[in-house]
């Protein structure tokens, strides 16, 4: 019966993929459908903190580039660090006032930094070349907007992705990098057993590892890692269903055998998107950690 459960779904998710090429809107439609508790998950998932509704003096919201906005969030402290967040939606969905999103944003502005959160667009639709663009526009608007700023890089899961990759190729001056279960070697997501990732991938690469593996390679932070690179947090569960662990690991050791002053930090029980699910010391140990790391304090 397992078997056939396995092969059903599989079969569900195949005729999905390949009905994407003809309808996306009604295969997305379809997909978030199938996916309803990853969606609940991630979309009303919120730190485990008690912090005010509105921990910011201001808010403001500007428009990036054509049809793209970032907003930006100010604390009630005079501060010149400015941390750059991409939202994760593996590559195709996501938007930046999600309630999670936002979550992070009353975390982050509530310990003194100045959060710019931007939306990009989809790979669904366009090139990944196209993601990273805009990943690039925005940090050359904060940098523009904030000239003095210290400039962070940090984003979840996909947002990860384009942070790190951004971050390596392109060498931009940032402070540091900030990663939460990021599939730093594409290839590793199809060691998941997540047919979520392997759509999500295979949409944004237009491609499949069988026959293109270059591609997957090519835009795999792992592949540009140097002794240049700015300090780097990877987080991730060892529960991952998404995003295997491992290429955090991966990622961190080849940081390390290069000189990065990266840091690892692993939940036992944390899956994907744990800290908007997870309540437990370990947890909030991580995010207390991540400040301190985008504070400077590499201990």
């Amino acid at each position: 019966m397992t078997n056939i459960k396995a092969w059903f779904k599989f079969l569900v998710y195949l005729s999905l993929f390949i009905t994407s090429f003809f309808n996306f809107t009604i295969a997305i439609f379809i997909f978030f459908i199938l996916q309803i508790p990853i969606v609940k998950r991630s979309v009303l998932g919120k730190l485990p903190f008690n912090l005010d509704r509105k921990s910011w003096l201001k808010k403001e919201t500007y428009k990036y580039k054509e049809n793209l906005w970032l907003d930006l969030y100010y604390p009630k402290i005079e501060t010149n660090n400015v941390v750059l967040f991409a939202h994760g939606g593996g590559w195709i969905s996501g938007y930046r006032r999600q309630p999670n999103n936002v979550s992070w944003y009353r975390y982050l502005v509530s310990k003194g930094f100045i959060v710019a959160t931007i939306d990009y667009r989809y790979g669904y639709l366009n090139e990944i070349d196209v993601l990273v663009e805009d990943i690039f526009d925005a940090y050359r608007f904060i940098k523009n907007m904030f000239p003095l700023s210290k400039v962070s890089l940090m984003g979840l899961s996909a947002g990860g992705h384009l942070a790190l990759y951004f971050g390596l190729k392109y060498k931009p001056s940032v402070e540091n990098i900030v990663s939460y279960y990021t599939p730093c070697d594409l290839l590793d997501i199809w060691k998941s057993s997540s047919l979520f990732a392997r759509f999500a991938v295979s949409t944004t690469l237009k491609r499949l590892p069988v026959k293109s593996k270059d591609v997957y390679i090519k835009y795999s932070p792992i592949t540009y890692v140097n002794k240049d690179a700015p300090p780097i947090l990877l987080v991730h569960g060892l529960k991952d269903s998404v995003v295997p662990y491992f290429s955090s690991v991966k990622m961190y050791k080849k940081l390390r055998e290069k000189g990065n002053n990266a840091k690892l930090l692993l939940h036992p029980f944390g899956d994907h998107g744990f800290e908007f699910v997870l309540k437990d010391e370990k947890t909030k140990d991580i995010l207390e950690e991540t400040i301190k790391f985008l504070r400077g304090d590499l201990k």
